[in-house]
């Protein structure tokens, strides 16, 4: 046999290899494979940092504290130093997940508990936490579009005394009531057309002032107690809030028969002998649009008229109707039947109650992003001589012609409805040789009033252990400094006002302000002129639900919807001046949970695994939160 070389040997051994991987195509991609993993294999300059987890544990402790005291800025900033320590830290996702949820980025929150489900699938808190972002989120997204919310309604009559907290010394003594208005300070307004005579009386204040005017038809406030005075005879005075005297304007080109506030400078007012509905300027009085109504069968009579933002609402008693007018296209774009309407008031939610000659008072939802009707129904049937309506908050108050009787209707939720509820400055307290947790709480919804009267129940889970808890509150809230105002660039300087030109400057600036005071804002008031996309409107509408802040709108322009409607929600309201703000709720917007501890019961060490849920139930509306605890560390 011939021997080989050693280059030949090489050559015949390369040869038979390539035979043996055309036989075995398997083999041939398993060695491929097996190959191209070697030559991507990180050299160990490109391999991941060692983790430092005494490092992000510092940072993760601190971001728990931030949170904790709802500085969300401080807590974001230090989770991402902890997990760029330690990127296995997966408490990161459902920590961060909490924080978001506080600072209105619900979808972004929603996105943060996912990431944290991803890795431990079998955690019990954060599913339900997930669960209720999404419910949150889509109730907003539905309630500020502007679509309807189905309520009920409990009407009762009052002690008019009482409830106005009039002195019961005074005799109102009138001759026939025309309109009845209040101001979102809790200022009231009533026209006694007949008795010739304006009664204003303000917040705080046991007796109402009278003033002499012919025939007042209506008082329109423009803040605090200030407002124009509209007669019967066409002539408009201007009130300073002094009750020193009134200011007559320009006269009206008919007589009015009602009318109401839709900006700063700008009023509707009907006219049922000029069977006509304009818009007026102020101060000048100068007429700036005629509103369009579309031919009736009985000649046009505009009894009344309220306005919700871009909408009005004009009663035409002699045919029936009620029109629903676009203030934005100046014309009638909805009108439905309700029997001989004599006034009208639109509810914060965008509910419009409506008096009845026959002596009720009916309520009709409508879905204002369509527009149309969903639902109307009678809410009051006993109602004699009723006349007038007017509210305070969310408190609808319908008055009789005479003055003496007073009916209270307000709304609540037809089926279950979600309330907004976060808790903070986690403490123990040792009370009769037992330990408690002591949670201060937030609580903000859309049914404040019938909230406020139904005992809160509260209970809370922790540890996968059941515990009893209570709720108690703090009582109503102080009246508060002026809100702060965010107004379009170019305007008047103030201590209190801030110029943004768009809904996400307004975000960055009120962060800002968020964490100069400490969490200690209250009220915030927002130019209706600013333009805001709806990201950015839930985003504001959630910071103020789950930090207590009420948002109201300034209305230098046709206030949106969405505006109105997240007003609605934190117990805001439209104002007309920058010198105002609203007044003290007369219910709380806090309050304190307490939750006694089990003798044997120690925290895990685990962020996940040491939430405790807060359950607190008011009537048919549910609030739930969730937070991190560890005793050893309170």
């Amino acid at each position: 046999m011939k021997t080989l070389t050693a280059g030949q040997t090489e050559r015949r051994d390369n040869q038979e290899m390539i035979r043996d991987l055309k036989r075995h195509p398997l083999l041939c991609l398993c060695i491929g494979c097996l190959l191209l993993f070697i030559s991507s294999s990180p050299c160990p300059a490109a391999q991941m940092p060692a983790a430092n987890r005494e490092a992000a544990e510092k940072f993760f402790g601190r971001a728990y504290e931030q949170y904790c005291s709802r500085d969300y800025e401080g807590a974001l900033f230090n989770l991402e130093r902890a997990i760029e320590q330690n990127t296995f830290l997966v408490d990161y996702y459902l920590m961060k997940g909490l924080v978001l949820h506080r600072t209105g980025r619900f979808a972004e929150a929603a996105r943060a508990v996912s990431h944290f489900l991803e890795v431990r699938p079998g955690d019990k808190a954060a599913p339900k936490i997930l669960s209720r972002y999404m419910q949150e989120l889509a109730f907003l997204d539905t309630f500020l579009s502007g679509r309807a919310l189905l309520t009920r309604t409990s009407s009762h009559a009052r002690d008019i005394n009482l409830t106005l907290d009039i002195s019961l010394l005074q005799n109102r003594g009138f001759k026939g009531l025309g309109k009845a208005r209040s101001s979102p300070t809790g200022a009231l307004a009533l026209a006694d057309q007949l008795g010739n005579r304006l009664l204003i009386k303000g917040p705080g204040e046991k007796t109402f002032t009278g003033m002499e005017i012919e025939s007042p038809v209506v008082f329109l406030f423009q803040g605090g107690n200030e407002g124009i005075v509209l007669s019967e005879t066409g002539r408009v005075f201007r009130f300073d809030g002094s009750y020193e005297g009134l200011t007559e304007l320009e006269k009206l080109p008919f007589s009015p028969s009602d009318g109401a506030m839709v900006k700063n400078n700008l009023f509707i007012a009907t006219s049922a002998s000029a069977r006509r509905a304009a818009l007026f300027s102020l101060p000048d009085m100068t007429l700036t649009a005629e509103i369009d109504f579309p031919d009736t069968q009985a000649p046009f009579e505009p009894s009344s008229a309220a306005v919700f933002g871009e909408w009005a609402a004009v009663a035409d008693r002699n045919n029936g109707l009620i029109f629903i007018i676009s203030l934005n296209e100046k014309k009638a774009v909805l009108s439905f039947s309700a029997d001989s309407p004599r006034d009208l008031a639109w509810s914060p939610l965008g509910e419009l109650y409506i008096v009845h000659d026959t002596g009720s008072v009916s309520k009709t939802i409508p879905d204002l992003g369509k527009p149309e009707v969903v639902r109307s129904e009678v809410v009051l049937m006993q109602a004699p001589d009723a006349w007038s309506l007017f509210f305070q908050e969310d408190r609808a108050y319908c008055l009789d012609v005479g003055g003496f009787s007073l009916w209270e209707l307000f709304s609540y939720p037809e089926g279950d409805s979600p309330g907004f509820f976060s808790l903070d400055s986690p403490a123990i307290t040792r009370e009769a040789d037992r330990e408690s947790f002591l949670l201060k709480a937030a609580v903000t919804g859309p049914f404040q009033t019938y909230m406020s009267k139904n005992r809160a129940v509260a209970t809370a889970v922790w540890n996968d252990r059941t515990l009893t808890a209570s709720y108690s509150s703090s009582g109503p809230d102080a009246p508060s400094a002026p809100p702060e105002f965010f107004i379009p660039p170019g305007n008047l300087k103030q201590e209190n006002l801030h110029e943004a030109a768009s809904g996400k400057e307004i975000l960055e600036i009120l962060e800002g302000l968020w964490k100069k005071r400490g969490g200690g804002l209250r009220d915030v008031a927002v130019s209706a002129s600013i333009p805001f996309n709806d990201e950015d409107m839930l985003r504001l509408a959630g910071f103020c639900l789950q930090n207590s802040i009420r948002l109201s709108v300034y209305a230098d322009a046709f206030p949106r919807t969405s505006l109105m409607r997240a007003c609605a929600l934190t117990g805001g309201s439209p104002l007309y001046s920058l010198r105002e703000g609203p007044a003290a709720p007369s219910f709380s917007r806090g309050g304190m949970i307490r939750i006694p501890l089990p003798a044997d019961e120690t925290s895990s060490g685990f962020p996940s695994r040491s939430v405790i849920t807060v359950y607190l139930d008011m009537g048919a509306v549910s609030l739930r939160d969730w937070m991190p605890l560890w005793p050893d560390l309170l």
